[in-house]
C-alpha cells in the first residue's frame, strides 16, 4: 500500500469514526441532548480510535503496545489542558463544567488519536519539526499536521455563534463546536490529500 494511499485510508476511516460515534451511533441527538450524546460518543470514539491506531501501526509493521499506552495518556493529559484553555478562552468556570470537560475530552481524542494514527512510531524531533516548527514535509508529517491544526480552527471557528442573541438550541455550549470541530477534521483530510497529492505530483516532474 503506498504512502498516500495509506495516510489517506487512516485519516478517511478517522473521520468515519468521529461522524459515526458522535451523529449516529448513540440513542439521543446531538442538539436535543448534548451531554448524553457526548457522554455516549466518547467511550466509543476512543475505543474505536485505539482500535484504529492499533489498526494503522501493523499496517505500517510497527506495532508497539508503548505507543498505544502512550496515546491514551497524551490524551488524557490533553483532556486537562484544554479544558483549562476553553475556561480562559471563556467557557464558565463555575456553570456547565461537565460541558466544558466533555467538549476538551472530544478535542483531544479527535486531536491526540490522529496525530498519534499518521506520525507514529516518530522520533520527539519529528513532533517538534510537524507541530512547533509548521514544518510538515512528507506525506505522513502532511496528514499529522492538516488534521489537528485545522480541527483546533474549527472548533475555534464555532464559539463565534456562541455569543449571538438568535436563541436557537444549537447555540447551546458546546454543540457548534462540536460540529465544527468535526468540520474541521474533514477539512483536514482534504487539505492532507491535496497537499499529498500536489507534493507527489511535482516531486515527480521535478525528478524527471
Amino acid at each position: 500500500m503506498s504512502g498516500l494511499v495509506l495516510y489517506f485510508f487512516i485519516a478517511f476511516t478517522s473521520c468515519l469514526i468521529n461522524y459515526a460515534c458522535v451523529f449516529q451511533l448513540p440513542h439521543t441527538n446531538l442538539i436535543k441532548d448534548p451531554l448524553n450524546t457526548l457522554g455516549t460518543a466518547l467511550p466509543l470514539l476512543i475505543i474505536a480510535h485505539t482500535a484504529l491506531l492499533i489498526v494503522s501501526l501493523l499496517l505500517k509493521r510497527a506495532f508497539q503496545i508503548s505507543t498505544v499506552v502512550k496515546a491514551l495518556i497524551v490524551t488524557l493529559i490533553a483532556t486537562g489542558i484544554f479544558h483549562v484553555v476553553l475556561v480562559l478562552f471563556g467557557a464558565s468556570i463555575a456553570h456547565e463544567v461537565y460541558n466544558t470537560l466533555l467538549f476538551a475530552a472530544y478535542l483531544a481524542v479527535i486531536t491526540v488519536m490522529a496525530a498519534f494514527q499518521t506520525l507514529s512510531p516518530s522520533s520527539g524531533q519529528i513532533w517538534v519539526k510537524v507541530y512547533l516548527q509548521h514544518a510538515p514535509t512528507t506525506i505522513h508529517e502532511i496528514y499529522a499536521y492538516t488534521q489537528v491544526i485545522c480541527a483546533l480552527i474549527g472548533s475555534w471557528v464555532g464559539a463565534i455563534v456562541l455569543p449571538l442573541d438568535w436563541e436557537t438550541d444549537w447555540q447551546k455550549w458546546p454543540i457548534s463546536c462540536v460540529v465544527s470541530t468535526f468540520l474541521g477534521h474533514l477539512v483536514g483530510v482534504i487539505a492532507g490529500f491535496v497537499w499529498s497529492s500536489l507534493k507527489l505530483l511535482f516531486g515527480k516532474k521535478k525528478s524527471e
